[in-house]
């Protein structure tokens, strides 16, 4: 049982040494933005501290009541800290015009998601090497599935390496506004990552689990439609 559970992790690795090494951007607008939020909240902690203890008699402060402000403070500051960190938690904010942190997030994404299915308009987000290269090795590994209104030159070479491209039709589907990729697409623990333009010149991309949000189980069903209605339309051809 050993032999075999240090060949498999022997087989993992390996299979993660012969990818690019894209690496997810540690820090988005989002992350700065907490950490001065939690900067700030630090610093109104030590005012309401300062202002509290010159409020008091301090000839009356004993060692227990100065420890039990200190404490109730400390409570206070972790779980406003802890408010923070949950409600950001699969979000990623970053500006429009940073492209490369933009595509560095989805070539993660993708290099790294076991079998993946993306729904786009017309894959013109795929524009250098890297990218083209890492889809064309998805396609090659039958790990990717693209579903958009009608091919394009690069949709048709990925079919010919190996991907499932489902072309549903303009008719269905004239320009889908929806952007969005599917890691381990048909697992359990698959999840979606959802991209979308917000105010004040940001791209928000929002990642939800399996089962854990229903922007998951929609995008699901948008590609298992797509898939049905492109064999309708097609034959068995994808």
């Amino acid at each position: 049982m050993k032999k075999f559970l240090k060949y498999i992790k022997n087989k993992k690795e390996e299979k993660l040494k012969n990818k690019p090494l894209w690496s997810r951007p540690k820090y988005s607008r989002d992350i700065k933005a907490l950490i001065v939020k939690i900067l700030l909240i630090f610093l109104s902690m030590i005012g309401l501290f300062a202002t509290l203890y010159s409020l008091m008699d301090t000839a009356n402060i004993t060692h227990t009541s100065a420890s039990i402000i200190s404490v109730v403070l400390l409570l206070m500051y972790c779980y406003l800290v802890y408010y923070e960190f949950s409600t950001l938690d699969g979000k990623y904010t970053f500006k429009q015009s940073d492209t490369i942190s933009i595509r560095n997030y989805m070539l993660y994404w993708i290099a790294y998601g076991d079998r993946v299915a993306i729904w786009t308009r017309d894959m013109s987000w795929v524009k250098d090497e890297e990218s083209k290269n890492l889809l064309l090795e998805k396609a090659k590994n039958k790990e990717l599935i693209i579903c958009l209104p009608t091919h394009t030159d690069f949709s048709e070479e990925l079919q010919e390496k190996g991907a499932e491209v489902y072309v549903y039709g303009t008719e269905l589907l004239n320009s889908p506004s929806a952007r969005f990729t599917i890691a381990h697409y048909g697992r359990d623990w698959s999840k979606v990552a959802i991209g979308r333009a917000a105010k004040s010149n940001k791209h928000v991309i929002e990642e939800f689990d399996s089962g854990s949000h229903p922007a998951f189980s929609l995008a699901n069903e948008l590609v298992e439609i797509a898939m049905k209605t492109s064999k309708k339309i097609n034959g068995n051809q994808t």
